[in-house]
């Protein structure tokens, strides 16, 4: 089975930048005035984001070529729905703290509505192979 790499940092970046584009055009006030909290529910949205991104790059195995299609369905998703994904991350964590899920490991809770996460596998730059062009070394 080929394994793509997920590249982190770069995803990182990206949904930092969704999650404060969210929380400036006030897609994240109803829940922050739900919880009157800013930072946790800013703080959650972005794993909850994160969550997201990881499982849609790892069952529709994509690469780095899909990412600024992966990424641009990921804004809008969270725009429009921002309260779905803090719920799924709600009882992602709950299948985790039970035992039923790993944390970023293969989900062990099966059923129609648990959806199916897989490990994840994080590169280094160390792990990258260098190309040499002219004496240069581009990762």
């Amino acid at each position: 089975m080929l394994r793509q790499q997920f590249p982190f940092c770069l995803m990182s970046v990206n949904i930092t930048h969704i999650a404060i584009q969210a929380l400036r055009e006030e897609c994240l006030s109803r829940e922050c005035n739900r919880q009157q909290k800013v930072i946790p529910v800013v703080n959650s949205f972005y794993a909850a984001t994160f969550l997201h991104l990881a499982n849609v790059w790892r069952t529709q195995r994509k690469t780095i070529s899909d990412s600024g299609f992966v990424l641009k369905e990921l804004e809008v998703l969270a725009k429009k729905s921002p309260r779905r994904l803090l719920k799924t991350l709600e009882l992602y964590l709950a299948r985790v703290s039970k035992g039923q899920a790993s944390l970023l490991g293969a989900q062990k809770c099966y059923g129609p509505e648990a959806p199916p996460f897989k490990d994840l596998t994080f590169t280094g730059e160390s792990d990258l192979q260098s190309h040499s062009s002219e004496g240069v070394w581009l990762i």
